[in-house]
């Protein structure tokens, strides 16, 4: 009975996200939920406890919806979001090249850049400006996100989500990186195949496919082997050879590309990564506004203001007002949007902090998943991905989620006598495609688009998620029937 309660939370969300749409669901789920909490054996010092905890989680992802809205709506009134997209006609004239181009190459870069949900706050408003629908654009988005997260902003899945909680050696890592960057890459061919589909079916026969594909192999092949070198950088640097060789690539001899409305993003990532690249830097904005064993449970939570995004978004946004003179901040859509989005956003989280923290007298409703889980025996390979999966659904982070299933995932591997760094690579990739059907990105990009429409968003995006999960799963296998 209680595997089957365990679940209730996720099969709601899915269910009723899909028939009744994102905030029905958010809102019974978390009534559900926090019944389910008490049931666990949780006090009320715990829930107001996970409260709390789910409060400053929803401020930092609201930081970074009005950050992005700012800085959009100060570009897009001072007349360069129009300017943008007009540059990328002189790149080429295919819309579809151009969608592709920028839905695959800066949502790799702000995710490997900045992580946080970035790529999902910036992209698909840029693909919007180009003539794309808003809810194609940011599916879309998200589904290339769910690629390319697996190693989110300077490896932090990897590192802090896999390695530090689970005493990996650098050499398991190496490997585990290597896996996932290549299941990811593989997976990544479907993905792509489905975009295609999406698109066709939202604007037209695509013309340009053999080109969209060798703009993914830009990204993809120096992304597998930067995995193996140094994961922790992959994503960057195979997101700016990608850009570099695309421009060579689809330039016309004798057209000149116009980079001057593209500044304010250069300058946006610069700010982005510098923390990344100074020890110092980050120590300064590592400060951390922390609550320790909130009401006597021994439940933490903490925020760090000034390592969010929003910083730089602001900076960037207000030094576009000033250059440009503007006569408005543009605060008001920003501020209603945040609380328009609060409202769905808020019990979402709830509903994972309430599971996660849970076990009080008995095992979590998240343990109790993955022991369920890890009785299908040497089947368990082609489920692995499902529970990264399921993980980043629940927490909205492909790093929680291997911080939070990571470790009975290393231990039904040894169980069952499974390759443990072939389970913990399909862990990671899973966790990764987990962030296109996340609530939490689903909620904060679309937000950002001006779509209200969630469940269109969750019905596009779950399929193609599902099928990658299988996809990787069976890559799994082929892979352990060869080690």
């Amino acid at each position: 009975m209680p595997y089957l309660l365990a679940l209730l939370p996720i099969l709601l969300l899915v269910v009723l996200s899909l028939t009744r749409g994102v905030k029905v669901a958010v809102l019974v789920g978390a009534a559900v939920t926090t019944g389910l909490f008490f049931y666990w054996g949780a006090t009320a010092a715990h829930f107001m406890a996970v409260m709390g905890a789910s409060l400053l989680t929803t401020i930092n992802i609201l930081m970074i919806v009005l950050g992005a809205t700012f800085l959009y709506n100060m570009m897009s009134e001072n007349g360069l979001i129009t300017q943008m997209t007009h540059s990328l006609d002189q790149l080429h004239p295919s819309k579809e090249i151009r969608f592709f181009l920028l839905a695959i190459g800066l949502t790799a870069f702000f995710e490997g850049v900045a992580g946080f949900g970035t790529p999902g706050a910036i992209v698909p408003l840029i693909l919007v400006a180009l003539g794309f629908e808003a809810v194609l654009s940011v599916a879309v988005v998200l589904l290339f996100d769910g690629l390319f997260a697996i190693f989110g902003a300077v490896g932090t899945p990897l590192i802090t989500g896999l390695q530090i909680p689970l005493g990996l050696s650098d050499a398991d890592v190496r490997q585990i990186a290597w896996m996932a960057a290549g299941i990811t890459v593989l997976v990544g061919l479907l993905i792509l195949w489905l975009v295609f589909r999406m698109v066709a079916h939202s604007h037209g026969e695509l013309q340009h496919r053999r080109q969209v594909l060798s703009l993914y192999l830009f990204m993809a092949i120096p992304f597998l082997l930067l995995a193996w070198l140094a994961a922790e950088l992959a994503t960057v640097v195979a997101a700016l050879t990608m850009l570099g060789l695309s421009v060579l690539y689809l330039k016309q001899k004798g057209v000149q590309v116009n980079l001057k409305p593209w500044l304010p993003y250069a300058l946006l990532a610069i700010l982005l990564l510098l923390p990344r690249l100074s020890p110092v830097l980050k120590g300064w904005l590592g400060w951390e506004l922390a609550f320790e064993d909130m009401f006597d449970t021994g439940i933490r939570a903490a925020i760090r203001p000034l390592a969010s995004p929003l910083l730089p978004f602001a900076a960037v946004g207000l030094g576009v007002a000033v250059l440009y003179r503007s006569k408005s901040l543009y605060l008001a859509g920003p501020l209603k949007k945040m609380l328009a989005v609060f409202v769905v956003l808020f019990p979402s989280i709830a509903i994972a902090q309430l599971m996660i923290h849970s076990g009080v007298t008995q095992p979590s409703m998240v343990r109790y998943i993955s022991e369920m889980l890890s009785g299908l025996g040497p089947l368990y390979v082609f489920v692995s991905p499902f529970v990264g999966i399921m993980g980043a659904f629940i927490t909205g982070s492909t790093t929680i989620s291997n911080v939070v299933f990571g470790a009975s995932q290393l231990e039904t591997a040894t169980v069952l006598n499974l390759n443990p760094q072939v389970v913990l690579a399909l862990q990671l990739s899973g966790a990764g495609l987990g962030n296109a059907i996340c609530l939490f990105n689903i909620i904060a990009a679309a937000s950002v688009a001006n779509i209200q429409n969630y469940k269109a968003i969750m019905a596009a995006n779950m399929l193609p998620t599902l099928l990658a999960g299988a996809l990787a799963g069976a890559l799994g296998w082929l892979v352990l029937a060869i080690f």
